[in-house]
């Protein structure tokens, strides 16, 4: 496979481009370092998946999204599957414009267990594919993807740990937690398709045909978003886009939850052939904060179709997610310096967070997108002082979830609903 070349961005306002095959390992987690807590973007090249499955897979999220609805239907999610197909979702509270399927690890681990098989039953639910005779090949060409994508991320992430160790290799802490990681993960692919947001009713090939007329009168509002600002829930995504629609846009070295101007917002120009790599909030709470857990969000385009899948990398439901030691000792890099034993930072001398369940905080944020619950969780909650009640909510929901059930949104509720004053 031919290499990729490394062209980093004209101007610093564009993410970084980072190459993974880079011999030279110590510059390699120092751009890591930089783009983690900088950015919390960065474009990856050379990632060792092969162009051959990025292209059959695309071909495969193609397939899908041009079947008859009612097709589509049939795998829609609901409040006891996670997984599956929609076209309802809401971000921040606001509908989505976009259609998608969700598809994540089995509960048993096992692809060649049926889908619906009780041993594949997780807080998630459970995968739904079309059938070979809907969709040939799709769900052979999804697994291979999903399981390529799964190994990458647990390479990116020993590198990111080792980066948070000023380079040297990481902890023991910090080995198990990777080892956790690696078996115990409970990730998920969502393949999206964000139709053209000014169609005519003779455009047979965008969500504006489906059968309930969800995007009603075919045309978006002036506002209206392929998905409004938010931040990943896990620990890294692995983001595989169209070349020619640039719509994802990240806002930089920005923490507002409100942000309204559009300068504050850069567009993202993917490499061909590479993938986009975020940082999500696990990571950043790891991390205690020195990694970014970046704001982003998707634009419509009023004239040309887009395809992406983000492959979420993801905990074991029962992780309780926490600042790792060595973020927590003072003993710091900051840029490519390294910081003197004896210097603080205030930044992460202290832990910055509580501990966070990952099974509770992704069961909020599923819950948030199929209903509104009052409020989207976020890491603040989890913040040292903070006068959040989520962490009391969160010891009630260990006392009585199971992992190994679908997540039931009616089950949970008198937990998870904000309380209202």
């Amino acid at each position: 496979m031919a290499k990729l070349s490394l062209e980093q961005p004209a101007n610093n306002n564009e993410i970084p481009v980072i190459d993974l095959s880079n011999p030279n390992q110590t510059q390699l987690i120092n751009q890591l370092y930089e783009a983690c807590s900088t950015w919390g973007f960065f474009q990856l090249i050379n990632h060792d998946i092969s162009p051959k499955l990025l292209s059959s897979f695309q071909q495969a999220m193609s397939s899908f999204f041009a079947l008859p609805y009612n097709t589509k239907v049939k795998l829609k999610r609901n409040a006891n599957n996670a997984r599956g197909y929609f076209d309802d979702e809401l971000t921040k509270r606001k509908r989505d414009w976009k259609e998608a399927l969700d598809v994540g690890i089995p509960g048993s681990r096992d692809w060649n267990i049926l889908d619906d098989d009780g041993s594949n039953m997780c807080l998630d639910g459970y995968n739904q594919f079309p059938t070979e005779e809907e969709c040939s090949n799709f769900r052979k060409t999804v697994v291979e993807y999903f399981n390529e994508c799964s190994k990458l991320s647990n390479r990116l992430a020993k590198l990111m740990m080792i980066a948070l160790n000023d380079g040297v290799d990481i902890s023991e802490e910090e080995e198990k937690f990777s080892k956790r990681m690696e078996e115990q993960h409970t990730s998920y692919l969502r393949m999206n398709y964000y139709p053209p947001s000014y169609t005519t009713t003779t455009d047979n090939s965008t969500i504006n045909n489906l059968h309930n007329n969800s995007f009603s009168n075919n045309k978006a509002n002036n506002d209206t978003l392929g998905i409004s600002p938010h931040r990943d829930a896990g620990f890294l995504t692995i983001l595989l886009q169209d070349d020619d629609c640039h719509s994802l846009q990240v806002a930089r070295f920005e923490d507002d939850d409100h942000i309204g101007d559009d300068e504050k917002w850069v567009t993202v120009h993917p490499i061909p052939g590479s993938l986009t790599i975020n940082t999500g909030d696990m990571a950043m709470i790891c991390s205690n904060g020195r990694f970014r857990a970046p704001l982003h969000r998707v634009l419509t385009d009023p004239t040309r179709k887009r395809y992406s899948a983000p492959y979420f990398y993801n905990p074991g439901y029962n992780e309780l997610i926490q600042p790792f030691d060595c973020c927590c000792n003072g003993n710091i890099i900051e840029g490519d310096e390294k910081k003197d034993e004896g210097e603080t930072n205030s930044m992460t001398t202290e832990k910055k967070f509580n501990p966070c369940l990952w099974g509770y905080f992704r069961a909020l944020r599923f819950a948030g997108d199929l209903t509104d619950l009052g409020v989207e969780i976020q890491t603040s909650h989890f913040k040292v002082g903070s006068d959040s009640d989520h962490i009391e909510k969160q010891s009630q929901f260990m006392k009585v979830v199971n992992f190994v059930e679908p997540f039931n949104v009616e089950k949970y509720r008198h937990i998870l609903e904000e309380k209202k004053e």
